[in-house]
């Protein structure tokens, strides 16, 4: 049976997955929500069920959707990929750093914040019209994204990696780090001892966190437990209330690069110092295109520059 997919069909459900929301998707897209939604059953009618679960609050992947969404990526970036092709071939000046991709990377958000600006910046200037769709997730499901194919590169945390089907290639030692606000009186020491953490308003990651499991695994050997007045789900969240005053935070240090850490102390913790491997991971089965070796190559160069 032949289907007969509308590439503005694949677009438009990609748009309320990666945004949650109808409303969003619809205003990315130009479209009104009832032309959205249309556009969302024709594909269902198609597959024979639904794709999306709906509440009043929440748009997410029905079991249907969760096994055909991957195939549907690939399907829906074949199509972008020809018609640029085709575009490329047509356009005037079409040649060597005109392709346009698109490239699906997933990362840690820490990573977006330090790691991905610098190469992205290098890969404008050799592949000027090379496109990135960049996923800013935890380190499992960035993983995950990897191995259904939503993308075809990750940096992330891949320290037990139990994927056969993936490959993780360390990229950078980054080590945690206390961050307090520049006046705060910690901010003059040269480093610190995990030990002297006890007692102090600590702004740490939430328990789910990889961060936070990596940290508590390695300061259980010294036999040092740390307390907390706040846990955060997002790293932004962190900066916010350490520069409000409320306590200091246990971070990355390439996330101290973020905007937000502007007037934040990156202090360097000791006794023991414990680092987090960032990792560069792809399928094994399948090998990068010309676009993604081109951005894995300027993060491996960018990474190179932060050790």
């Amino acid at each position: 049976m032949g289907m007969n997919f509308e590439i503005l069909d694949l677009r438009a459900l990609m748009a309320v997955l990666e945004l949650r929301s109808f409303s969003l998707a619809a205003a990315r897209l130009n479209l009104s929500q009832p032309a959205l939604s249309r556009r969302i059953q024709r594909l269902e009618g198609l597959l024979g069920g639904p794709l999306l679960e709906r509440t009043t609050r929440h748009v997410a992947p029905s079991a249907l959707g969760r096994q055909v969404l991957p195939l549907l990526r690939q399907a829906l970036d074949g199509m972008e990929t020809a018609l640029d092709g085709i575009e490329d071939l047509v356009s005037p000046g079409a040649g060597p750093g005109g392709g346009r991709g698109p490239v699906t990377v997933a990362c840690l958000q820490t990573a977006v914040a330090g790691l991905l600006p610098p190469a992205l910046a290098a890969l404008r200037r050799s592949h000027p019209r090379l496109r990135v769709r960049i996923l800013d997730m935890t380190a499992q499901e960035a993983l995950r994204s990897v191995a259904r194919g939503e993308a075809e590169l990750a940096v992330t945390i891949a320290a037990d990696l139990q994927d056969a089907g993936l490959v993780a290639e360390p990229l950078l030692q980054d080590p945690f780090v206390l961050a307090c606000d520049e006046a705060h009186p910690l901010a003059r020491r040269e480093s610190l001892a995990w030990r002297e953490l006890a007692g102090l308003p600590l702004i740490l990651a939430a328990r789910t966190s990889v961060h936070r499991a990596l940290i508590q695994d390695a300061l259980a050997q010294d036999g040092v437990r740390l307390g907390w007045a706040y846990e955060v789900l997002h790293m932004a969240s962190a900066f916010h209330l350490v520069r409000a005053g409320l306590g200091v935070s246990v971070l990355p240090r390439i996330a101290l690069c973020a905007a937000e850490a502007a007037r934040l102390r990156a202090v360097p913790l000791r006794e023991p110092l414990i680092s987090r491997t960032l990792s560069l991971v792809h399928r094994r089965a399948r090998g990068l295109t010309g676009a993604a070796e081109a951005l894995a190559e300027q993060l491996r160069i960018a990474a190179r520059a932060e050790a």
